[in-house]
């Protein structure tokens, strides 16, 4: 419970209440671990729960008319997901699946709207929550009508090194994920990426490894290419 409590208290949605508020809420959520590869909900699923990540990372992604999967966003710790069913969403609109093992609390729907109908911080901040990702999603359709596959490869690779990178010993950057995982989540072919992920590594500016990229000097050799 002790460990649950600390993740309930980090979290920017619940940060704002007092402990004892923050150990009753600890005390609804579930926790329960996933696997890499594990499919928490899938498109049409009912919209029944919402999750704060604890460790790991989940990708939201949705599969388009012609069956080619389009990742929406990449979450890490602390942060929420599945809060659109706080906003009237019967069945869920895409699928989130873990890129890795973690763990995560879970709220059921009913606990949720209770916790938000006691606490007006909660419901403004997942208010807040639901705008930043509809702004976020208009963001990532416009950079792909708009930016080349290029520019939205090194805005994607500086944008996870902001918010997943760990930084090695001799300064470089290493961002864990993997080449088709960019692919989709920049929404061009395996090969197409692959194909700047070479131009970039031949510029000195980056190297692959299992499961990760490894930035070295790029925020500045890639700034350029950024709109």
């Amino acid at each position: 419970m002790e460990e649950k409590l600390w993740y309930i208290k980090s979290s920017a949605i619940f940060s704002a209440l007092k402990p004892e508020e923050q150990l009753a809420i600890g005390a609804v959520a579930k926790m329960t671990p996933f696997h890499r590869g594990e499919i928490i909900y899938l498109p049409d699923d009912l919209s029944n729960y919402v999750y704060l990540i604890k460790k790991g990372r989940v990708k939201l992604s949705r599969v388009n008319d012609d069956g080619r999967e389009v990742t929406l966003d990449i979450l890490g710790r602390r942060e929420i997901f599945g809060e659109l069913a706080m906003a009237e969403e019967a069945t869920r609109s895409h699928m989130a699946t873990a890129l890795e093992d973690g763990l995560m609390c879970i709220f059921t729907r009913v606990d949720f709207q209770k916790i938000m109908a006691r606490h007006s911080s909660v419901t403004l901040k997942v208010v807040k929550l639901i705008g930043l990702r509809m702004r976020k999603l208009e963001s990532r359709l416009e950079d792909l009508a708009f930016r080349s596959v290029s520019e939205r490869v090194n805005g994607t690779l500086l944008r996870l090194a902001e918010e997943f990178g760990s930084k090695e010993s001799n300064g470089a950057i290493r961002v864990p994920i993997t080449q088709s995982q960019l692919a989709y989540l920049v929404g061009a072919s395996r090969e197409k990426v692959a194909e700047e992920l070479g131009k970039l590594r031949r510029e000195g500016l980056l190297s692959t490894a299992y499961r990760s990229i490894v930035l070295q000097n790029f925020t500045e050799g890639a700034r350029e290419t950024r709109v």
